[in-house]
């Protein structure tokens, strides 16, 4: 029992966990932050002022199991607005909502399912206008899953997906994507106590912009900075990704995983090597609560230099709290009832690599209510 309700906190936390026992679930959240730099705002060496502001956030989510057409489906809904109190970071007023469909059906009498997956995301200012990091992603894709979830599972994707980004459309593209992820349970004892288990991901994308492909017009010799020009070649872009994650779950939840990103572009200055490292552990703590540490170290190497706006590349365009960036931190919650919960966290987040020429700064403490059933 004690393993399952740590299973269950390090997934209302973040790390990991099971899903509800029935056939949906609902949960809604609502809480306060303190944000140091609610605009993610690079401090380069003229100084760019960060903006420091109360947040007030509000969410809802419905995960939902249900057989179908002789299959099983499984639907993911929410929502997420983020609201800052200053006038000068309106832009920052977002509203966040996700889907996810995905419908597998047994072949024959064989540990092979197939289906489809369908994906949407789509973020909007609240007070009208374009509204920070805003965008709308859509995907689809063929699902074909081997083997079962008690000893090792592949599942293979094929599709497609198109992006748009609101605030510069020359960032908006479209590519076919494929993904392969294999989880294997490399230890468990027949009591079902603890388990090792073993995740790994590959990906790709072949991404066509509506933007142009921009070339080096820097005079040999002289600076990088701000001396590209345009082409007449449609800016392409081969997006590649591997990751490996451990998750040993006992009295302890731990993961560690690793996640290398490459990103081969005709665009100059687009190309990117991220290296990226994830260390998580969540714990009872005295007076029935519920600790998750979670500490990302992430590198990120420019092969042409830092020449474009960072923020397009480091963006994962899934969520309005978290940072594609290193940081570290700490979440506390403790349930009040069988229903309601109340969380605490604490986070920093860190830019390295290019403290010479910009870094990045930004603190965050929330507190907030959450509501399962």
């Amino acid at each position: 029992m004690r393993r399952a309700v740590l299973a269950a906190a390090a997934g209302a936390l973040g790390v990991s966990g099971s899903a509800a026992a029935g056939p949906w679930q609902a949960t809604l959240e609502a809480g306060a932050e303190a944000d140091s730099n609610v605009q993610r705002t690079e401090t380069v060496p003229e100084g760019a002022r960060r903006i420091a502001a109360p947040v007030g956030h509000a969410g809802a989510r419905i995960d939902l199991k249900e057989g179908l057409g002789g299959g099983a489906c499984v639907l993911n809904l929410s929502g997420l607005a983020r609201m800052v109190a200053h006038d000068q970071a309106r832009d920052e007023n977002v509203m966040l909502y996700a889907g996810q469909a995905r419908w597998l059906r047994p072949v024959a009498a064989r540990q092979i399912d197939a289906g489809v997956s369908l994906t949407a995301a789509d973020a909007f200012a609240i007070t009208g206008g374009v509204g920070a990091r805003t965008f709308r992603n859509l995907g689809g894709d063929g699902v074909l899953a081997l083997g079962d979830r008690d000893g090792g599972r592949l599942t293979l994707a094929v599709g497609g997906r198109d992006f748009r980004y609101k605030p510069d459309h020359a960032f908006d593209w479209r590519g076919a994507a494929a993904n392969a992820r294999l989880d294997l349970v490399l230890w468990r004892p027949d009591d079902n106590t603890r388990s090792l288990e073993l995740a790994t991901t590959l990906a790709f994308e072949a991404r066509r912009y509506r933007g142009v492909a921009l070339t080096d017009a820097c005079a040999p010799g002289g600076p990088v900075d701000h001396c590209a020009a345009a082409t007449t070649l449609i800016r392409r872009d081969r997006y590649q990704r591997a990751n490996v994650e451990l998750a040993w779950t006992g009295d302890v939840v731990i993961t560690a995983g690793y996640q290398v990103t490459v990103i081969d572009s005709n665009s100059y200055g687009q190309s990117l090597y991220r290296h990226r490292v994830m260390v998580a552990a969540t714990a009872e703590l005295p007076g029935k609560l519920f600790g998750t540490a979670i500490a990302t170290l992430q590198i990120d190497q420019y092969p042409d230099g830092v020449l474009v706006a960072k923020d397009v590349q480091r963006q994962e365009f899934t969520n309005l709290d978290d940072e594609n960036r290193s940081s570290l931190q700490i979440r506390i919650a403790r349930e009040l009832s069988p229903a309601w919960s109340i969380e605490a966290r604490a986070a920093v987040w860190r830019d390295f690599g290019h403290e010479d020429t910009m870094a990045f700064r930004r603190e965050l403490i929330s507190t907030g209510v959450i509501y399962a059933r």
